[in-house]
């Protein structure tokens, strides 16, 4: 299967769990719906961290380590990455095309929306799950992308 293929699975994914966010939306509230994706994001981001550190063994995680770890979890939902910069102790990376991005625009929201959405979904899940590896990691979305075709910039940094 090609990232390609991965990437239009996850859209067409996407667009249904963006479909039923505004369903949700318009029965109790975009703000207590987003406040239920990020409570699941912060839930899930430390089982799935949890499992793979288990599964892999290792004790002592750094940035480098940690974005090895979670990088399955980005190119399994179609996103492909560049790294820019990599040591043990930060690890930036500019992500690619996006399935998220792109099925929010298909469900016709805006720039601003996404972002939103992005920051209190999976970005609070990269947070969660990179404190999970190790508490003195923190992940931030640090730039985040104004077009399908432009980019994010996540960083996953050690803090002490």
């Amino acid at each position: 299967m090609t990232i390609e293929d991965v990437f239009n699975g996850a859209k067409t994914s996407f667009t249904f769990f963006v479909a039923y966010l505004n369903t949700v939306a318009q029965e109790i509230g975009m703000e207590r719906t987003l406040s239920l994706l990020t409570e699941m994001c912060e839930t899930m981001g430390p089982i799935m961290a949890q499992m793979m550190k288990e599964q892999q063994g290792i004790k002592e995680i750094d940035a480098k380590t940690a974005l090895s770890l979670l990088s399955p979890v980005i190119e399994g939902i179609g996103i492909s990455f560049e790294i820019v910069e990599e040591s043990p102790r930060r690890v930036s990376f500019k992500d690619g095309r996006c399935p998220i991005y792109e099925a929010c625009q298909t469900m016709g929201l805006d720039s601003k929306a996404i972002e939103n959405l992005c920051r209190r979904g999976v970005a609070r899940f990269m947070y969660t799950a990179s404190k999970e590896l190790n508490p003195n990691l923190s992940h931030e979305l640090e730039k985040f992308r104004s077009a399908p075709d432009d980019f994010c910039i996540e960083v996953i940094e050690l803090k002490k």
